[in-house]
């Protein structure tokens, strides 16, 4: 979930994003539209895990393809915002149910949609299963909505696939970045694809070339091309207790038993530092803090402007957002900050999103 409450990105707490400046550019939008998604195959042909190289005629038909998908399911790639934070979902039947990433809904509070024309809807959360982070949720308001169709058959090793998602938030007069990727393998259970993900696309579609609903962005890997999706496998055969509204499970740990056993493992909880963020500022501009939040505690306080987080230099609020993401819950960090024209440095420590 995309923070409006800073550190609830997901693809926002254990999702871990990139580091670092030097791939700033590629967690912005990819594209507006599909005109440019020629030359984004290209480079991911290109650039791929030697998963075979499309030459430019092959590329042209997938374009073609991916357009068709666009074209068919972007009014059901919806924002969803609990009030608090931004994170993305996808309605798969006409009645308004809707499939998003575990993490996403974190409370029972009611829910509102926001559609990529600027519609607004009621929802409410149903179930959860934190084990492998899906999600359901309900729209309230009568139907019918669009709805996509569920893929039958899981996507292979190679297999082309687009992403829809919400990045950085819900953005009026925008819609939906589209993104394009294959199939690297899969992790614990979830699809592994170099379609790009950033805070705000969690929860949201990832399809084939048919435009079937093949999974849910989870979390964000080490590197821009480990992304993780959810596959819709996984959300059939919870799909009744999740539509009964049961919530178990907790988040699995980002961390392989034998990745850096030295070092702590990630927690399983969402870290946060509980502000609320103004986008299209120079550095992060807070327009709201949490009483209860670390920033409070801290002395951050609303029109302050975050400059700097730790070690990197802090120029948008996506980034600051994407960096919390990357902490674990009980880490402390050196915060700057200025206020009319004075800068401060405090310490923070990160706590919980609570659920």
């Amino acid at each position: 979930m995309r923070d409006e409450t800073v550190g609830q990105t997901d693809a926002d707490g254990p999702p871990r994003c990139q580091k670092g400046e030097s791939n700033k550019t590629m967690h912005r939008p990819v594209t507006r539209s599909c005109s440019a998604i020629l030359p984004l195959l290209l480079l991911i042909a290109i650039g791929g895990e030697l998963l075979g190289q499309p030459d430019l005629e092959e590329l042209g038909r997938i374009q073609v393809k991916v357009q068709k998908v666009v074209d068919a399911n972007m009014e059901s790639c919806v924002a969803i915002s609990d009030r608090r934070g931004f994170g993305s979902g996808v309605i798969v039947s006409p009645d308004g149910l809707i499939l998003t990433a575990g993490h996403v809904i974190t409370s029972r509070n009611r829910l509102e949609i926001i559609f990529p024309s600027g519609r607004r809807a009621q929802a409410r959360s149903l179930g959860r299963n934190l084990s492998i982070d899906a999600g359901m949720v309900q729209l309230i308001d009568p139907g019918p909505w669009p709805a996509v169709e569920l893929a039958e058959q899981a996507p292979e090793r190679g297999d082309w696939v687009v992403s829809l998602g919400h990045s950085g938030g819900f953005e009026l007069g925008r819609k939906p970045p589209v993104r394009t990727g294959r199939i690297l393998g899969d992790r614990k259970g979830q699809f592994v694809t170099d379609a790009v993900l950033i805070g705000g696309d969690s929860g949201g579609p990832l399809f084939n070339l048919d435009g079937q609903l093949v999974g849910i962005h989870s979390s964000i890997g080490d590197t821009i091309a480990q992304n993780r999706h959810v596959p819709v496998e996984l959300f059939r055969q919870h799909w009744e207790r999740m539509y009964q509204g049961d919530v178990w499970g907790t988040l699995p740990s980002l961390v392989d038993d034998h990745d850096e056993p030295e070092k702590e493992k990630k927690r399983a909880s969402k870290p946060r530092m509980g502000v609320t963020l103004s986008r299209g500022q120079s550095g992060a501009l807070v327009n709201q803090v949490d009483p209860r939040g670390p920033a409070h505690r801290a002395g951050i306080r609303k029109g302050d402007r975050i400059t700097r987080f730790g070690d990197e230099q802090i120029t948008s609020a996506d980034q600051l957002i994407e960096l919390i993401s990357t902490k674990r819950v009980g880490q402390t960090l050196d915060v700057e900050f200025q206020r009319n024209r004075v800068s401060y440095k405090v310490q923070v420590r990160l706590d919980a999103v609570i659920d």
